[in-house]
């Protein structure tokens, strides 16, 4: 079992949610009898859809019966309010007119896209979503009939609307909302998560917003959760301490930082929380099982590590700054990666420190110390050493272009003053 598991298990989450986001949209049609025939005619479209979807392997049985119980409860409550606040129609001003927009955006444009990915995908489900649920890739699960272009041109011309309304009216939240839930079903998930931030400027920190958000993030940045999403998750979980997403986010972020007690106490939290006997409680059981391990395991290399002798051990004091024409670059979600490496010979790191990208800034690099350097593999063990500073919103060791990074002169290990100073000055090609 793997962290990617863990990612993949996220994203079956994700499609759960949006397979009953109804709810959200209820009570918005317009009364009389318009509004019940359209109540009805989505919820024959979106029966089909289920039905297609169980067949197919894109949900299992006890994810279908919760959806058609949630559907069939909304259709009975839509059906209910639309007989009691019936009224003669009359005429459609702008306000309501802009309302009609938002709605349609919000009901058929995600019943479209499920329909046209499910149509476009001939060789079957997701494997993703098969694997976290343990079941094989079924054959042949692709739709009878092939997407049409109507049907694409429909879902354009949809969002069309709402993004010209919205630039009408930048101070509708709902709308910025509802079009990053659109962005979202179409798995334009760098778009939706620019909608999300716009929604997020106007609403601040709303538990179930800055999950969403952070979900957006998460995917669109291939399962890793980054400073941005985190922090969205450590506040909606202040407000919401019981909310599952936000846990399970936050256990995979927390693993993914190397922070094993906290991906812990998320996780048991969790598993206090889901149902037992459930596909979710066997996913959260196995992540647990996954984080003891590394902890064990991380237990059991740090009483293998020797420890260098007291006098021998090296240190050096670093000074980093950014060059002023670099500093416009970060957005503030980047972590800066400090190692000492060989001049000459492997150019492995001797001693690394992680930290956040906050300049001037200064870090401490020792034998032995920072990320599991092995005191044997020592910067005193050699001639010359240079360091190396290097930002990234990952904060990873490994070069990617687009990195900002500085690099030091030459340094002798052995200069007793041990005083390193260096400046941030290119971008990685």
């Amino acid at each position: 079992m793997t962290i990617g598991f863990w990612i993949a298990a996220a994203l079956l989450m994700l499609t759960a949610i949006v397979m009953v986001m109804w709810p959200f949209l209820r009570g918005r049609t317009g009364p009389g009898v318009e509004a019940r025939g359209l109540n009805l005619t989505i919820y024959r479209q979106r029966m089909a859809e289920l039905d297609q979807e169980l067949a197919s392997g894109l949900m299992n049985r006890e994810q279908y019966e919760a959806a058609r119980l949630e559907l069939e409860d909304n259709l009975i409550t839509d059906v209910e309010d639309d007989s009691e606040t019936s009224s003669p129609p009359r005429a459609a001003s702008p306000h309501r007119q802009g309302g009609l927009v938002l709605l349609a955006t919000a009901i058929l444009v995600p019943i479209l896209a499920l329909l046209i990915h499910f149509q476009l995908d001939h060789g079957g489900p997701d494997p993703r979503q098969t694997i976290a649920m343990g079941q094989a890739p079924s054959a042949g699960g692709g739709s009878e009939q092939g997407a049409s272009q109507h049907d694409l041109e429909e879902v354009e011309r949809m969002i069309g609307q709402l993004r010209a309304r919205l630039e009408q009216e930048p101070d509708d939240a709902e709308g910025w909302v509802v079009l990053a839930r659109t962005y979202r079903f179409l798995e334009r998930f760098g778009d939706a998560a620019q909608a999300y931030e716009r929604a997020h400027d106007l609403i601040g920190d709303d538990p179930t917003l800055n999950v969403d958000y952070a979900e957006t993030l998460v995917v669109a940045q291939d399962g890793r959760v980054s400073t941005r999403a985190a922090g969205l998750l450590d506040t909606a979980l202040e407000q919401q301490p019981d909310n599952q997403n936000a846990l399970w986010l936050a256990a995979i972020g927390a693993f993914q930082a190397g922070d094993l007690s906290r991906s812990q106490e998320h996780l048991q939290h969790l598993e206090t929380l889901v149902d037992p006997d459930t596909g979710s409680a066997r996913a959260v059981e196995d992540a647990l099982r996954e984080v003891n391990a590394a902890m064990q395991q991380e237990q059991a290399d740090s009483a293998r590590t020797p420890t260098a002798p007291q006098g021998d051990a090296k240190v050096l004091e670093v000074t980093i700054e950014l060059d002023d024409a670099l500093a416009e670059r970060l957005s503030g979600d980047e972590h800066v990666m400090v190692f000492a490496r060989p001049v000459d010979g492997p150019r492995m790191p001797l001693a690394v420190v992680r930290t956040e990208a906050r300049f001037p800034l200064q870090v401490t690099l020792e034998d032995g110390g920072g990320m599991g350097m092995a005191a044997q593999n020592a910067m005193s063990e050699y001639q010359w050493i240079e360091v190396v500073a290097r930002v990234s919103e990952g904060g990873m060791a490994e070069a990617r272009s687009g990195d900002l990074e500085g690099i030091s002169d030459p340094v002798d290990p052995s200069d007793p003053e041990g005083r390193v100073n260096l400046r941030i000055d290119r971008v990685l090609p």
